[in-house]
């Protein structure tokens, strides 16, 4: 009885940290981001904190690495079967539910990875996400393309332009709108708009 209260008591102190951690690193950054600061707004000592977590850093990816990590799972995830014009639809609404979903989930934490996480682990998280993104259009959707000599020379350089640009439009679209309803539409569309043409010469 004793060790699952001791259990559960750390767990409940491990929980505080991190909601403290996040307040702190979606207001100020990791740089500016201190452990003090943070063990005062989880209402403990700072050398409570450190028996926790040893140094920043590991605060730090403990409560972004979730966000993260989703993200990477989805650029990573298997292509659906896209033989028709409704699978192009069904794909679009996919990826949008999907993005939703992680943005309900780990919204602070993804503004973080965007705008704060200089001096970390994930301060060129993006730059990692875009270029999984553009080999997943080098190795799935454009050989495809190529199959029907429906691409050239300048698609290499292109997969790398559409890549950035879907992956900072995303960044904007989920930093400038909070209402769910709204930004489901727009990521709808803005999807739509990338991977119309694409989707289209590809069905």
């Amino acid at each position: 009885m004793g060790v699952y209260y001791m259990q559960v008591l750390k767990e409940e102190v491990r929980k505080t940290i991190h909601q403290a951690a996040l307040v702190e690193f979606y207001e100020k950054g990791f740089k500016e981001a201190s452990m003090r600061s943070i063990a005062e707004r989880g209402g403990m000592t700072v050398g409570n904190l450190y028996r926790y977590f040893k140094c920043k850093e590991d605060l730090f990816y403990d409560v972004i690495s979730p966000a993260y990590h989703k993200i990477i799972e989805l650029t990573e995830a298997e292509d659906m079967d896209l033989n028709h014009p409704e699978d192009g639809h069904r794909f679009i609404e996919h990826i949008a539910n999907q993005l939703i979903a992680i943005n309900r989930a780990h919204r602070a934490e993804l503004l973080i990875l965007m705008e704060g996480s200089e001096g970390t682990r994930f301060e060129r998280g993006l730059e990692e996400i875009t270029t999984l993104l553009e080999n997943k259009f080098k190795h799935n959707i454009f050989p495809r393309l190529k199959k029907n000599d429906l691409a050239n020379e300048e698609d290499v350089f292109f997969v790398h332009v559409l890549a950035t640009n879907i992956i900072e439009g995303m960044k904007y679209i989920m930093k400038h709108c909070e209402d769910e309803l709204k930004m489901g539409k727009l990521i709808q569309r803005f999807i739509y708009y990338h991977f119309h043409d694409i989707l289209k010469r590809m069905l």
